[in-house]
């Protein structure tokens, strides 16, 4: 007997499952503080490389290691080759913040408001799918963020330095919101004894 598969929404239950980790949360609190040091101080570009690391390499990594073996790990057809992915997942956000700088040329006091709406754009499709309020409350605080840190421009605050807190705000509860869930996880889906073989 042959069963019909939603596989829309086993892959959406999927990633809900996989989402409780807080793996995601974390690496993107990390990324936020890396790229905070570029805002810091522009001369850190490294540090954006460094920052797209966190969700295309370091958490992979994590996840093979932490997660898959807990749950189990379901491999659907991939969404694009590998050369696709690096540029979704490097060349985009560089370009994205590339575009936020460019605004910050001749409209500096804009830095943290583009900040906060590019980060909640991008937070908003994940939401969407998991349907977490966590996740939708995610989106609101960069949101926040961003008309934050313009009120603290218009008291004559330097816009950079402005941006570069708010990124490290914003990653100090991410990746506490974060570990929390990944305590959680861990406590719930303890990794399974290893098979010993005897030969």
């Amino acid at each position: 007997m042959v069963f019909a598969m939603d596989m829309k929404k086993l892959k959406q239950d999927s990633y809900r499952l996989i989402r409780r980790d807080g793996l995601s949360d974390i690496c993107a609190g990390l990324m936020l503080a890396m790229a905070a040091v570029f805002f810091f101080n522009f001369r850190y570009a490294g540090a954006l490389i460094v920052a797209c690391s966190m969700q295309t390499i370091i958490l992979p990594l994590c996840r093979k290691n932490i997660t898959y073996p807990r749950v189990g790990y379901a491999k659907f057809p991939a969404r694009a080759d590998k050369k696709t992915m690096i540029f979704w997942d490097f060349a985009v956000p560089l370009i994205a913040i590339a575009l936020i700088v460019s605004i910050g040329i001749w409209a500096r006091w804009l830095l943290p408001v583009s900040l906060g709406l590019l980060l909640a754009g991008l937070s908003l499709a994940g939401a969407r799918i998991t349907g977490y309020l966590r996740d939708f409350v995610i989106v609101g605080l960069f949101i926040t963020s961003g008309f934050a840190g313009l009120l603290f421009i218009w008291n004559g605050k330097d816009p950079a330095l402005v941006t570069a807190y708010q990124l490290w705000i914003l990653s100090v509860i991410l990746v506490t919101v974060g570990l929390v869930q990944l305590i959680c996880f861990l406590n719930k889906y303890p990794k399974p004894p290893q098979e010993i073989i005897n030969e």
